[in-house]
């Protein structure tokens, strides 16, 4: 199985291995639940993405353990952050995140 080595908008300098099946999955679903007009709470996405994963049918042995999901969501925003897709809100607690606007990305 190949992977992704995501990378960490806190730490530049790390790389998380992170199965590109995986990777690909939770990313489809957190850019098709963030809107580029309105902030969402982490834990909200990561309800949205769950019932992403539902409406999709995506088998659940592909994240089998109690965690997984979440593990993933915060790995991939993290990437996602990174590579100028989504943004955090600036000094909001907690965490809220939305799509950058492709015409300032």
């Amino acid at each position: 199985m190949t992977s992704i080595r995501a990378r960490n908008v806190n730490h530049p300098e790390h790389r998380e291995n992170l199965k590109t099946e995986k990777y690909t999955v939770i990313r489809e679903a957190m850019l098709a639940s963030l809107s580029v007009d309105a902030w969402m709470r982490f834990s909200e996405l990561e309800e949205k993405v769950r019932a992403w994963l539902d409406d999709q049918d995506v088998p659940k042995a592909l994240f089998p353990k109690p965690g997984s999901v979440r593990w993933y969501c915060k790995a991939v925003q993290l990437d996602l952050e990174a590579r100028q897709e989504i943004e955090r809100q600036p000094k909001k607690s907690p965490l809220h995140l939305r799509k950058c606007r492709a015409d300032l990305a």
